[in-house]
């Protein structure tokens, strides 16, 4: 995430001049000469808000960033989170800075449950775990996070525990806090609800959920397709490293391989090296490697 996005410089003048131009043509249809520069300046007042608005968010990020991250987050994350610590040292200053960004743009509201600041942590890590690495992006496509206090039942009632968690195609994420909790405690099985449900986010701005990560070229999505194929057969196997949740079809495939990317990286890298090298390729990490610079063995 930066502090000013790109479009920021375009969008706010584009729009502004779009609302002059139908405030003229509206007031000029309805009152002449006159209701055309009263529409006129309506557009002005328009453009000018929207321009506040952009710029407003740029001063908020730049006053964010301004402070140091807190260094009991800092020690939260190391304690908690194996993939923060493997982190290249650039990587971890931007991890750090989209984490902030992340909590104090994104609503997270608890169900039944106290969302404390740990909490919030843990959220905002599952998803710049993914992003950190593309300067530009934004979770746009989010609207909310919701902590439920346990798992819940497909009718997000408590009555039975059938899920940890869900992402909705408008923009919601389910989390269960006792499941986003033991997905930090262990970093080595492959398991972790909050990068699950963030990856299925991902694909929110395509047209359905694919399986294939937006934005891969078009000569890695048909490699990509053909792989998934592959190793899909192989999970109904049971010969696969990543957790046979993903054989059900292509969107369930991709989560618990980008699960499996960052919690069993040398695992995923010795036993699916084709997956390991595209899933490297598209997010531009490679846990694998910080954790060999780390003496780190299977």
């Amino acid at each position: 995430m930066r502090v000013e996005r790109g479009s920021d410089r375009w969008f706010a003048p584009a729009v502004g001049l779009v609302l002059v131009g139908a405030g003229v043509v509206v007031g000029a249809l309805l009152a002449g000469t006159a209701g055309a520069a009263g529409g006129g300046l309506a557009g002005v007042a328009g453009g000018l808000a929207l321009w506040r608005g952009l710029g407003g968010r740029s001063a908020r990020r730049r006053s964010l960033l301004a402070v140091p991250f807190p260094a009991r987050w800092r020690a939260f994350l190391l304690d908690k989170y194996d993939h923060y610590d493997r982190l290249p040292r650039d990587l971890r200053r931007r991890f750090e800075d989209d984490v902030r960004i992340f909590m104090a743009e994104t609503r997270i509201t608890g169900i039944e449950a106290r969302v404390t600041d740990e909490l919030r942590l843990l959220v905002a890590a599952s998803a710049v775990t993914l992003s950190v690495a593309w300067p530009d992006y934004e979770w746009d496509q989010l609207a909310e996070v919701l902590l439920y206090r346990r798992n819940f039942d497909r009718d997000y009632s408590f009555e039975s525990e059938e899920l940890s968690g869900q992402a909705h195609a408008w923009g919601t994420v389910i989390l269960s806090i006792p499941a986003l909790e033991e997905s930090f405690a262990d970093p080595d099985d492959a398991y972790h609800v909050g990068i699950h449900e963030f990856a299925h986010l991902l694909e929110v701005d395509q047209t359905r959920f694919s399986g294939i990560p937006p934005g891969l070229p078009a000569a890695r999505r048909q490699e990509w397709v053909e792989l998934m194929d592959r190793e899909m057969e192989r999970l109904r196997r049971g010969k696969s490293v990543i957790d046979d949740y993903g054989a059900r079809d292509p969107a369930e495939f991709l989560a618990v391989a980008v699960e499996a990317f960052f919690e069993s990286a040398l695992a995923l890298r010795r036993r699916h090296r084709e997956v390991y090298a595209i899933l490297s390729e598209y997010f531009r990490q490679d846990p694998a490697a910080w954790d060999d610079a780390r003496g780190l063995k299977l």
